[in-house]
């Protein structure tokens, strides 16, 4: 309130350099809030940043950092966040902020009719005031918040003079009003009030004359005439009248009729309910109200104004302002003040020409009244901001596809973003439509019409009009509509340009840049979940740094959200749209090329994972071509296994995208990289699909080798899953492929699962013989990797058959291999078996001290079914040591695991938990 000033201890000023000044006074006009990187770059740069901007800001923002400390002692931290920055202040640290507290506290006393201790108040807060607002800055964006600035200084300065008037001071403040109306001498309130002042000292003839002047300059300027209000006070000292206002209001009732069939919703209702309350009159209160178009968010907003009609007596404005409109131009902004100006009666030669002076005319007439000002559709925050009132008493909503974060920033609006229905609106609001019976007739056709409409509510509410026009088709002809990729926007087409999805979709579509189209569009190809923005990079083979930047316009526009940091995802009806879209514009080899740079992208970044996840495994060499960009970098195993389970969504729909778009290689080389994962973490259904699409592509293209891996792998993963028989049979299948080919590394490998399925079936003697024509020829060709596999297989024939020597000393020596070549995952396999045979010996002692060294290594690999199997055994060995309660918490860790894997043995470990407690009892 004044120049930018921050004092050092001794009371000094701290100078900044232009752009340092800029960041840091943008930044304090949202303090505690964070700024968008974008906002502040425009606030810097205005609208000519250069090439460097990015890295300019954090240069900026770094010395900033420096310097503040030790501008005063500052504590304070400019924190970086995802989307900009946010200067930490206490209470009390800017002035700004104590002004506002200074006059919400006035507004408290005046409204408790303390007028005295209002003005007093009122006083405090303006003796603040150092001279005008960022005096000596520049740029629009500082400009604009000055100019905001100073109209609250105004504001309470009038409501200051206003209180001290009532009070009968009079004579003390006609020099200061003269000086007020010399530097105003357009601003109708301050002429009322000195009018007021003089006659209130017995110079009626000055004020009438104050009062004729006004008149002038508005005629000259502007055309017009003062306003009613003051055209009052004037014929009132005509009169001989008291000098009061009497202040004539007429309410206007613009609102639209609400949705008929408006469901749910509760949460954001609830939220403006807040806000309103909040307020409480005593200041603007701006919300927007964002979202993807067919949200419902102008129901929404219509349906509040409605019910809280009576909290804003004064009337309510309603606007549609056309921000994304098939044939029409969005509106401007000198329009929609024009209709507003019509509705309160205005003249048309007393309309000024000028915007800023329209805008100032229709602020003029909001003072004073408790209005709610609805501006639906907007296109961004420009065409918005001349349309906000100036002073206290009026609460706007605003309704938009894009988050106009500029009036967050600046204006103080509350976000409200405004998301798809929860299943039960949905189903709430097919049930306004036809009725509980036709939906309790149809449960699972409703489901689907849910789920198929993506809890959109426009693509509901036309469907379910369809539905009501054919009250005899059955639910499901519309459901299988939609079911139909190809037809899936036609069912919900509205029938004309308006009201359909498709047109819905377009008006935001046909508002993006050239290259944010055309990553839109591509982004329909992919089949994921989400796309982060390495992905979305090699998807459309651009920068890293250019994907960012239009997937954060796309966001903005709501064509995508970024339902986690870093992480973009649509819903299906517009990744519809953009599959239409791609197949319109972009030729079909264009979109084959994005998906293969998808899909290798895909298969290098799984490589990686997989390299520190499985490092036992046997590797697989990618094709021989120039890596990826941007492929992600991971520290450690756990570091790598997060990443493959945040991605399994994605990387299981690029398995069956690599089959459906003949990417053959590509398809069983992506499953294959996934074994690391589903041998882990257990996701059978996701392992056995990805893995038979993989077994199809190694078919489709003729590599063998590739087959009996894939073969390979559906056996393990069945004989886990205990289906026995089709173990064995993948099992059989790659040990044929591997003699036809004659591959002795493979023949091997598959006799050792033929073996460990027989094994599991309790066919000890034919399991052994496999196992040992496995051993042979391990040895044979040295794989010391497999011998030991093989001899720890063995040695779990032995346990079974009793042989308890035997089979330690097959463990103690598959230890030794595994601990030579450096397997750790192997060695905590063995671990467990050597507990296990202690356990069977009765060496219970011993069989704790090779489990607790097996649980720790399998918690390092999070080998969560191995780690079940050490946690069971531990349990059972301290239950046999007399040490119930260590054995109890082992084995309900047991089981929990085992039941989250979807495993059969959490039914055993319940069913020891339940002997144990038997014992006890």
């Amino acid at each position: 309130m004044g120049s930018l000033k921050v004092l050092r201890p001794d009371g000094q000023p701290h100078t900044f350099e232009r752009r340092h000044s800029r960041i840091l006074a943008v930044l304090l006009l949202s303090p505690n809030q964070v700024v968008n990187r974008d906002y502040l770059i425009d606030a810097v740069w205005d609208e000519t940043p250069p090439a460097t901007a990015g890295r300019q800001l954090q240069n900026c923002i770094s010395h900033l950092r420096q310097q503040l400390p030790g501008a005063g002692g500052w504590k304070h931290v400019i924190a970086a966040e995802p989307a900009g920055y946010r200067i930490h202040l206490d209470t009390g640290e800017l002035d700004a902020q104590v002004f506002e507290a200074a006059v919400a506290a006035a507004q408290h006393h005046q409204a408790a009719g303390h007028l005295a201790d209002a003005a007093t108040r009122l006083r405090e807060a303006l003796a603040l005031w150092q001279g005008p607002a960022l005096a000596g800055m520049t740029g629009r964006t500082i400009e604009a918040a000055s100019a905001r600035l100073n109209e609250h200084r105004l504001t309470a300065l009038e409501n200051c003079l206003e209180l001290e008037l009532q009070q009968g001071r009079c004579a003390p403040n006609v020099p200061e009003l003269v000086e007020l109306v010399t530097a105003h001498p357009l601003r109708e309130r301050m002429v009322g009030l000195l009018m007021r002042a003089l006659h209130g000292t017995g110079r009626k003839s000055e004020a009438l004359q104050a009062y004729d002047r006004l008149r002038r300059h508005l005629a000259d300027e502007l055309g017009l005439d003062p306003g009613s209000q003051l055209q009052e006070l004037h014929t009132s000292l005509l009169r001989h009248e008291p000098a009061s206002v009497a202040i004539g209001q007429t309410a206007f009732r613009q609102l639209p009729v609400p949705a008929k069939h408006f469901v749910g919703r509760d949460s954001a209702l609830g939220e403006l309910d807040r806000l309103a309350a909040e307020a409480g009159g005593e200041t603007v209160t701006i919300t927007v109200i964002h979202g993807t178009g067919g949200i419902g968010k102008t129901a929404l907003g219509i349906r509040w104004a409605h019910r809280a009609a009576a909290q804003f007596p004064d009337g309510q404005l309603f606007v549609n302002l056309r921000g994304f409109h098939p044939t029409r131009e969005p509106m401007p902004a000198a329009e929609a003040i024009r209709g507003f100006l019509d509705a309160f009666a205005i003249a048309a030669e007393q309309i000024p020409v000028s915007l800023e002076a329209q805008a100032n005319l229709y602020r003029t007439l909001l003072a004073g009244r408790r209005m709610l000002i609805v501006l639906d559709n907007a296109r961004d925050a420009d065409q918005v901001r001349p349309l906000l009132p100036g002073g206290s008493g009026c609460m706007v909503i605003i309704t938009s596809r894009n988050e106009l974060t500029g009036l967050v920033a600046m204006e103080g609006a509350h976000p409200l973003t405004l998301g798809l229905l929860s299943e039960q609106e949905a189903h709430h609001l097919l049930s306004s439509h036809l009725g509980r019976a036709r939906l309790d007739a149809e449960p699972g056709a409703v489901a689907d019409l849910i789920t198929r409409c993506a809890q959109l509510p426009l693509a509901l509410a036309i469907i379910a009009a369809r539905a009501a026009a054919h009250p005899t088709f059955p639910l499901a002809t519309f459901s299988a509509e939609l079911a139909d990729t190809q037809r899936r926007l036609d069912a919900v087409d509205g029938g004309d340009h308006i009201t359909g999805v498709r047109p819905i979709f377009s008006w935001s579509y046909q508002r993006l840049s050239t290259p944010a189209a055309h990553l839109f569009r591509l982004l329909g190809l992919h089949r994921g979940p989400d796309v982060t923005v390495p992905a979305a990079a090699n998807l459309a083979a651009i920068p890293s740094s250019l994907a960012r930047q239009l997937l954060s316009d796309l966001a903005r526009a709501h064509l995508v959200t970024e339902h986690k940091l870093g992480r973009y995802t649509f819903h299906d009806l517009l990744s519809a749209y953009a599959i239409e879209q791609a197949q319109t514009f972009d030729g079909e080899a264009e979109r084959r090329g994005a998906v293969r740079r998808l899909l290798t992208y895909d298969l290098y970044a799984a490589a990686a994972a997989d390299a520190l996840v499985a490092p036992h495994r046997r590797r697989t060499p990618l094709p021989d071509h120039a890596p990826p960009s941007d492929l992600p970098c991971f520290g450690d195993h756990a570091e790598a296994l997060a990443w493959l389970e945040v991605e399994r969504g994605n990387l299981v729909a690029a398995v069956r995208q690599a089959w459906e778009g003949e990417e053959f290689e590509i398809g069983w080389r992506l499953a294959n990289l996934l074994w690391g994962l589903f041998h882990l973490e257990k996701h059978w259904g996701d392992w056995i699909g990805t893995h038979q699409i993989g077994l199809d592509c190694a078919r489709a293209c003729g590599n063998r080798k590739a087959e009996f891996t894939m073969l390979s792998s559906l056996g393990t993963a069945y004989r886990e899953l205990g289906r026995l028989d089709d173990a064995r049979g993948f099992h059989e299948q790659a040990l044929q492929v591997s003699r036809d080919d004659g591959d002795r590394h493979s023949e091997a490998q598959a006799l050792n699962g033929i073996g460990a399925v027989l094994g599991a079936a309790q066919l000890t003697e034919q399991a052994r013989r496999y196992l040992e024509w496995s051993l042979e020829i391990r040895r044979e060709i040295g794989d010391r990797w497999g011998e030991a596999i093989t001899i720890c297989n063995l040695g779990e024939q032995d346990l079974d058959d009793g042989l308890l020597d035997q089979a330690r000393e097959h463990f103690l020596e598959a230890l030794r291999i595994r601990q030579e070549i450096g397997d750790r995952w192997g060695e905590a396999i063995t671990l467990n078996c050597l507990g296990q045979a202690c356990h069977q010996a009765g060496q219970h002692s011993e069989a704790v001290r090779h489990l607790h060294a097996a649980l720790t290594i399998h918690r390092q690999t999070r080998d969560f079914a191995l780690e079940a199997l050490d946690l069971r055994y531990l349990g059972m060995s301290y239950r046999q040591l007399g040490e119930r309660k260590s054995s109890q918490a082992c084995l309900n860790e047991a089981a929990a695991i085992y039941a989250r894997l979807g495993m059969p043995e959490a039914e055993q470990v319940r069913a020891l938990l339940a002997d144990d407690s038997e014992l006890i009892n």
